[in-house]
Formats: structure tokens, C-alpha cells, sequence
């Protein structure tokens, strides 16, 4: 295994010195990586340190888009990175026009100059830092979009680009044509739900048009769904991993929302323990990322050398949760933690990519992503994160209505056509890899996980 997890992500001056990070398999340790540039200059780069990371330090003395091979053993890895003679003029976005006042339900033009950006680039324009109007591209440096709003108010309109590291603002008055009433409601909310459950809530919007997007917000602070209103009602999933009583809203606009109050009842004392993403990390989840209706349960292993010791204390997994974080997002390019929940070899239980959103962790990806913490191509998990793995699956199976768990039936896969699998598998019974470990899932104990959850259920 050989894998980057940290290079340049722009581009990079002739003989500017610039460095990449990976990790590489423990047994790799001492050897001295192979560099090949262009496919075609060879030379060495430095030893591989005993916990398998490395660090490769270089510059590019020609500009063009240089490829850099980077090799060890029989693994390889390759990266091209964009070399310059001089960086391009500064980029800078503006809007030149823009009304001072429109009404409700009536179109305008807002239009703009994108300084040195070149024809075709994608913009987006939003109001109030959340809700997208428009997505304008460039042409020879200018851009335009027509908008509407349906709702009265101050808006702050904002142009920027796709990343959000460059942006315009103006200000626009939408006035109404006559009083409106709040318009978004939730319908028969419960009372009361209980922490790891997930739960439907349901509402109204009236006057909003099919497609219209709203955002359900818990606490005033924590962004759960952003549903989209079909037939003047709106519906999103969610779960609570906090217990208390915690102030909804559902929100059309900063003039239009409503608020309800759900009482979250802690888990029985004995139960299962899934730690919170917030025991690693601030930032949730995406909330653009496509949603996820589970049917069943892939097991990985992360593939990571030098995972915490069973006896890692609960800071040193939280620690080794931003490594794979850092690893996936930065070195894979995704939008988050690949998988939804990740096993330390301490047994303690992380909660990973939010469940109710579609993962990076397979190529067909309709289902839960679980990982054991490490490399399991020839040593086994141990007993404590078996153990942690049948409660946690059997926790999910339950949640989401899996009743058997061992009876192969058909399903797709990625590479191999329909195959008949049960509804717990590895992820190499869907798609060409090694993952997670042996075949048939020995390593990971995969039959007797499906066994002794199927006996729970």
C-alpha cells in the first residue's frame, strides 16, 4: 500500500520547493522511495520512516504539467502537479447591477464583472449565505443571472466562486404586495423520540414552488437537512445523539420559519455506545451530499498503518479519527470520512460520515458503511472490536428493518454482475479489492459477525 495524503492543490512556481505526504505499508519501512518524473527521469527520494509515513521534498526546474510517479516494491502512486513561471493576475469578482428594491414574485437581472477569470468558469450566486439562486458562468469576464424571490426582506446577495475563497456582496429590498403570513409549518411533530433513532418529520409550505429548498435547523445553530418542498409539504430524516430538549426549525427565509420543541430521550443505561461525531470533530457532515436509504451492511477495514492499541485512551482515537479524515478528504478527495462508523482496535465505536447520507466507501453505495481501524489482509480483529461490531450492526439492523442477516439474495455489485449475498458482506463481495481483509471476510470475522447478529434480531 502506497498512498498520498498530502500534496500541492495549486499550482507551483518553477524551482519553488514544495513537499508530499503519504503513508505506505509498515513493511516498506527503510526503503528508500523510487522518483520517476515525466515517466522518464529516475532518481531516488528518501527512506520510508518505520511507522510507514514519508515525506518527499522537490521542485520542478521546467514548467508544464509535470507528473511525478512515485514508487516502492511493487506499489506505485502517481500525482501531476501544475508547474508556472509566474502566478496569473489577481482574480477578483464584482456586481455592477443590481435593483434597490423588487417586488415579491417579480424577476430581475443581476449581472457582473469576473476579473481574469477565464470563459466558462461556474459562479454561484446566493442570498443570506445559504439559499442558491443561480449558478452563472463567465463570459469575456462578465456574468449575469435572473432571480426571483417569493418571500418579502432585507437579502444579502452574494457572488462567488464554486470554493468560496473569492466573492462579491450587495444588498437588495424585497417588498411584499401586501402582508403574508408565515408559510412553512411542521405537521404532528412528536413529542418525544429517543437518541439514535432515527425519526421522520413532516410539514407544510404553503405558496412555495415544487423544488424550493428549506433548511431544518436544530438548536439555532446545527444545520440537520435542507428538504426540498413537493406539493406544498416538505418531509426530511434525521436522528439525535444528544438527549434534552432541542428547539427545531424548519426555515423558508429569514421572514418565514416555524419552530416546534422535541423532547430526545437519553438510551437505556445498559445500551450500545456509538460516540458522536462530535467527540472528533465540530464540522457535520455536508449537507449536499445525496441522501441514503440503507438496505444493507458493507464491512472495510481503513487500510491505515499504525492504528492506536487496544488500550488507547479515548483522546488518542478521537486523534487517529482527523488522520482518516484528514487522509480521505485531503488524499481521496472526498467530501468527508468515506465510511459511517469506524471501529478502533480499542472497541470503541466513532461515529463517521452521517448515516443518513450516501458514503464514499463503495462503488454502489446503498448501504452502511462499517470499518475496522487497520490493515486486515492477514491479522485478525480482535475480540473487542468483534464484539463492538456485532452490537453496533445489530443496533442498524434493528434501526432500519433488516430482519436476516446469513440468507444470501441477489444483489448488485460493481464488478461481478448480480451475486447472491447476505445483507451484512464485505466490501470484495461487490467490488475488485482486498478490502476487508481475506476472502470470505476471515480476518474480520465476517461469518460470525453475520451468525451472531442474525441470533439478535
Amino acid at each position: 500500500m502506497l498512498q498520498i495524503t498530502q500534496a500541492p492543490t495549486s499550482p507551483v512556481l518553477v524551482n519553488q520547493r514544495f513537499s508530499i505526504l503519504g503513508v505506505a505499508s509498515t513493511t516498506y519501512a527503510g526503503q528508500k522511495l523510487t522518483l520517476v518524473v515525466d515517466g522518464r527521469f529516475r532518481t531516488d527520494g528518501p527512506e520510508i520512516r518505520p511507522n510507514g509515513t514519508w515525506q518527499v521534498d522537490f521542485l520542478f526546474t521546467a514548467a508544464g504539467n509535470r507528473r511525478l510517479r512515485i514508487e516502492v516494491g511493487s506499489d506505485s502512486t502517481e500525482i501531476v502537479i501544475p508547474v508556472v513561471t509566474s502566478l496569473p493576475e489577481a482574480q477578483r469578482l464584482r456586481i455592477t447591477q443590481i435593483p434597490a428594491r423588487l417586488p415579491v414574485f417579480q424577476a430581475t437581472t443581476i449581472e457582473g464583472v469576473a476579473d481574469n477569470y477565464p470563459d466558462g468558469t461556474v459562479l454561484q450566486l446566493r442570498s443570506d449565505r445559504q439559499f442558491e439562486l443561480s449558478r452563472p458562468t463567465v463570459q469575456s469576464g462578465r456574468w449575469r443571472a435572473t432571480v426571483g424571490f417569493n418571500t418579502p426582506g432585507r437579502r444579502l446577495i452574494e457572488i462567488r466562486t464554486l470554493d468560496g475563497r473569492q466573492r462579491a456582496e450587495a444588498e437588495i429590498d424585497v417588498v411584499a404586495l401586501q402582508p403574508r403570513p408565515p408559510r412553512v409549518s411542521f405537521v404532528n411533530p412528536p413529542k418525544q423520540v429517543r437518541v439514535e433513532t432515527v425519526v421522520t418529520l413532516r410539514g407544510n409550505a404553503e405558496n412555495y414552488a415544487d423544488g424550493d429548498q428549506l433548511i431544518l435547523r436544530a438548536d439555532q445553530s446545527q444545520e440537520l437537512a435542507r428538504p426540498r418542498v413537493q406539493g406544498g409539504s416538505w418531509e426530511a430524516n434525521t436522528l439525535f445523539r444528544q438527549a434534552g430538549n432541542r428547539l427545531l426549525e424548519i426555515i423558508g427565509s429569514e421572514q418565514d420559519r416555524a419552530q416546534t420543541i422535541i423532547e430526545v430521550l437519553p438510551a437505556p443505561p445498559a445500551s450500545f455506545q456509538i460516540l458522536a461525531r462530535s467527540a472528533w470533530t465540530s464540522n457535520p457532515t455536508p449537507s449536499s451530499l445525496p441522501n441514503l436509504a440503507p438496505r444493507r451492511i458493507t464491512i472495510h477495514h481503513t487500510a491505515l498503518s499504525s492504528a492506536p492499541a487496544t488500550n488507547a485512551t479515548q483522546a488518542q482515537d478521537a486523534a487517529r479519527m482527523r488522520l482518516i479524515w484528514n487522509s480521505h478528504v485531503n488524499g481521496n478527495g472526498w467530501a468527508d470520512i468515506g465510511y459511517h462508523f469506524i471501529i478502533m482496535p480499542s472497541g470503541r465505536v466513532f461515529s463517521a460520515r452521517s448515516e443518513l447520507k450516501r458514503g464514499s466507501h463503495d462503488l454502489v453505495n446503498d448501504g452502511l458503511g462499517v470499518a475496522f481501524d487497520g490493515i486486515y489482509t492477514s491479522a485478525t480483529i480482535n475480540q473487542r472490536q468483534f464484539d463492538a461490531a456485532v452490537a453496533l450492526c445489530t443496533v442498524l439492523c434493528k434501526r432500519y428493518g433488516i430482519k436476516n442477516t446469513v440468507t444470501p439474495v441477489p444483489t448488485p455489485t460493481a464488478d461481478f454482475g448480480t451475486r447472491n449475498l447476505p445483507l451484512i458482506l464485505g466490501h470484495r463481495d461487490r467490488v475488485n479489492t482486498s478490502c476487508p481483509g481475506t476472502e470470505g471476510g476471515r480476518t474480520v470475522r465476517l461469518p460470525e459477525i453475520r451468525t451472531a447478529v442474525n441470533a439478535q434480531l
